[in-house]
C-alpha cells in the first residue's frame, strides 16, 4: 500500500504542536502529581484515623464496660451503612482541580466539660497519639460525642471544635475530608522541610462508632508534601526524562532533516547542474517523501524536459530560419554583384529582370519576417481561456472579408451559436490562413459549417482545391514546410493559426481524407463557456 505524501506544512505544524505541548504536558503532569500527593496524604490520614478510632473504642470498653451507654449518643439520621454493619470504608475524594480550599481551621473555644468517661480515656490515649505523631507528622484530635477535645497532639484539650464543617459531619456519623489554607504559612522554608512546604492542609474527620452509637470523633490533619519537595526526591528520574526529551528533539530534527532539508539540498544541487547546462540523467529523488518536495521535484524534472524540448526545437527552428533567409539573400547578393560587374553592358530588359528578381526576393524576405513576427507573438501570447465571445459575427465577417473574385465562401452555421472561449482575432486569423491556402491551391469555393457539441463548437472548413497528398498530410503543421515556396509560400501559416487557437484551448486539425470529395478539409474545435447547452439550428449559405 502506498501512503500519501504528507505536506510540508503539516510536518511543520506537527513539530510546533509537539514543542508547544511538551511544557504544557509537563505542567499538567505536575498538577496531576500534586493532586496525587494530596490524595496520598488523605489516604494516610484515613488509615491513621481508623487506628485511632479502634484504640479509643478499645480503651473505652476496658475502662467502663458497665457504664455504657453514658459516654455515647444515638446516631440520629445516620446512614444505614453505619447502623446496620461493622464495615465502614472511607475512600479518598480530595482533588486540587475540583475540591474547594476552605479558610484556615477555626479557632477552638471553651465550652462545657467533656464527658467524664471520655475524658479519662483521652488521658490514656494522649501518649500514644504523640508517639505516633513523631512518625506520621499528623496533628490528631479526639473528641467526645459532643465535639469536646479529650485527646490531642497539641495543647487544646477541653476545647470545643464542633464549629468546623468536617467535625460537624463526623458528629452526624459521616466521614468528611476537606482542604484548608494553612494558618501558619511562612517564606524561605527549605526543601528539606518535611511538613511545612505546602500552602494547603488536608483535614480528615471520622466518626467513632461503638454498638451503633456515636461515642466520639477523630480529626486528623497534615500538610501534604510540596511538589518541589517531591520533584527533588525524584531528581534522578527527572534527569532521565530530560535526557529522553533531548533525544526526542534530536530525533525530530533528524526526521525533519531527512524529509525536508536533504531533498531540498539535492534539488538545489540539481538546479545548479541544470543552470550549468547539464540536464542529463536527472532521476527522481528517492528521499522525496513530502508532498511539496515531490511536487517541486516533478516541476523541476518537467521544466528540464521542456527546456530540452525547447532547446531542440529552437535549434531546429534556427536551422530552418537560416535556410529560409539564406536562399533569397544569396539570390539578392548574386543579382547585385552581376549588376555591379556587368550592369553597364546590359540592355534595359536584362537589367529589369535582375531588378525584378531582387524585388521578388525582398518581398519574400518581408513576408517571412512578418510571419516569424506573427509566430513569435502567437507563442508568447498569454492564454485567452478566460475570454469569451460569440463566434457568429466572426464567421459572418470572415465570409464577407475573405470572399473575392477567385474564392467564394459559403457559411453554414447553427443559430444561435453558443458562446466560446478564446479571442475572435485568433479565429479570424485561422480562417484567413485557411482561405489563403485554399486560394493558393486552386480552390474556388470554401465552405464553413458550424455544429455545436456538448463541450465544443465544431467548425468544418473545406475547399474544392487540389487537396493534400498522402505523403504531405503528416507535415502540414510543420514549420517552414510548404509546396509553394516558389510563389512566396513560407510554410508558417498553419503553424501560426494552430498556436493562436491553442491560446484559448482551441484546436486546429486536418480532417481525414475523403476519397469521394476533392480539396482539403480542416477541423476547428472551440471550447464552450457553458458545456452542454442546447442549441437551435439554422442553415445559411
Amino acid at each position: 500500500m502506498r501512503w500519501p505524501k504528507p505536506r510540508l506544512r503539516t510536518l511543520l505544524i506537527l513539530s510546533n504542536v509537539v514543542i508547544l505541548l511538551s511544557p504544557l504536558a509537563g505542567i499538567q503532569v505536575l498538577r496531576l502529581y500534586e493532586s496525587a500527593l494530596v490524595r496520598q496524604t488523605e489516604s494516610a490520614l484515613i488509615a491513621q484515623g481508623a487506628f485511632v478510632a479502634a484504640a479509643y473504642r478499645s480503651l473505652l470498653l476496658e475502662a467502663a464496660p458497665q457504664t455504657w451507654p453514658l459516654s455515647g449518643r444515638e446516631l440520629i439520621g445516620a446512614p444505614e451503612s453505619l447502623t446496620g454493619s461493622d464495615w465502614r470504608v472511607y475512600s479518598p475524594e480530595l482533588d486540587l482541580a475540583s475540591s474547594p480550599v476552605l479558610a484556615p481551621f477555626p479557632d477552638a473555644r471553651r465550652s462545657r466539660p467533656a464527658l467524664p468517661l471520655a475524658d479519662a480515656v483521652g488521658d490514656r490515649l494522649v501518649p500514644m497519639l504523640k508517639d505516633a505523631q513523631a512518625v506520621t507528622l499528623a496533628g490528631i484530635r479526639v473528641t467526645d460525642a459532643y465535639g469536646v477535645i479529650v485527646a490531642t497532639t497539641g495543647t487544646d484539650t477541653g476545647e470545643l471544635i464542633s464549629i468546623s464543617e468536617e467535625v460537624r459531619s463526623a458528629l452526624r456519623g459521616e466521614h468528611a475530608s476537606r482542604l484548608r489554607r494553612r494558618a501558619d504559612q511562612s517564606d524561605g522554608l527549605s526543601i528539606d522541610s518535611l511538613s511545612r512546604t505546602s500552602d494547603v492542609r488536608v483535614f480528615v474527620a471520622n466518626p467513632i462508632i461503638l454498638h451503633q452509637r456515636l461515642v466520639g470523633t477523630v480529626l486528623l490533619s497534615r500538610t501534604p508534601p510540596n511538589i518541589v519537595q517531591a520533584l527533588y526526591a525524584k531528581r534522578w528520574l527527572l534527569v532521565q526524562a530530560f535526557a529522553a526529551l533531548l533525544i526526542l528533539t534530536w530525533m525530530m530534527s533528524l526526521f525533519a532533516s531527512r524529509l525536508v532539508t536533504r531533498p531540498i539540498a539535492q534539488l538545489a544541487a540539481r538546479a545548479e547542474r541544470i543552470a550549468d547546462g547539464d540536464a542529463s540523467k536527472l532521476e527522481p529523488l528517492i528521499s522525496a517523501r513530502t508532498f511539496e518536495v515531490a511536487k517541486l521535484q516533478e516541476g523541476i524534472l518537467a521544466m528540464t524536459e521542456r527546456l530540452e524540448q525547447r532547446a531542440a526545437a529552437l535549434e531546429d527552428f534556427s536551422r530552418h530560419v537560416s535556410h529560409e533567409f539564406k536562399t533569397p539573400i544569396t539570390s539578392i547578393r548574386g543579382a547585385v554583384e552581376v549588376l555591379n560587374d556587368h550592369g553597364d553592358a546590359m540592355d534595359a530588359p536584362q537589367r529589369q529582370r535582375f531588378l525584378d528578381n531582387i524585388s521578388s526576393d525582398t518581398e519574400r524576405l518581408q513576408r517571412l519576417t512578418q510571419r516569424l513576427l506573427d509566430l513569435t507573438r502567437a507563442e508568447v501570447a498569454p492564454p485567452a481561456a478566460r475570454n469569451s465571445y460569440d463566434p457568429a459575427p466572426v464567421l459572418e465577417q470572415a465570409a464577407t472579408d475573405l470572399s473575392d473574385a477567385t474564392l467564394r465562401i459559403d457559411l453554414r452555421e447553427q443559430v444561435p451559436l453558443p458562446t466560446v472561449r478564446g479571442t475572435p482575432d485568433a479565429l479570424l486569423a485561422a480562417l484567413e490562413c485557411l482561405a489563403d491556402n485554399a486560394r493558393r491551391h486552386g480552390a474556388t469555393r470554401l465552405t464553413l459549417a458550424a455544429e455545436p457539441d456538448t463541450a465544443v463548437l465544431q467548425l468544418t472548413v473545406s475547399d474544392n482545391g487540389e487537396g493534400i497528398s498522402e505523403g504531405n498530410r503528416a507535415r502540414v503543421f510543420e514549420p517552414f514546410f510548404t509546396t509553394r515556396r516558389a510563389v512566396g509560400g513560407t510554410g508558417l501559416g498553419l503553424t501560426i493559426a494552430r498556436k493562436l487557437l491553442a491560446q484559448g484551448d482551441g484546436e486546429l486539425e486536418l480532417a481525414p481524407a475523403n476519397p469521394e470529395a476533392a480539396g482539403a478539409t480542416f477541423s476547428i474545435r472551440l471550447p464552450l463557456v457553458r458545456p452542454g447547452a442546447l442549441q437551435l439550428s439554422r442553415r445559411r449559405s
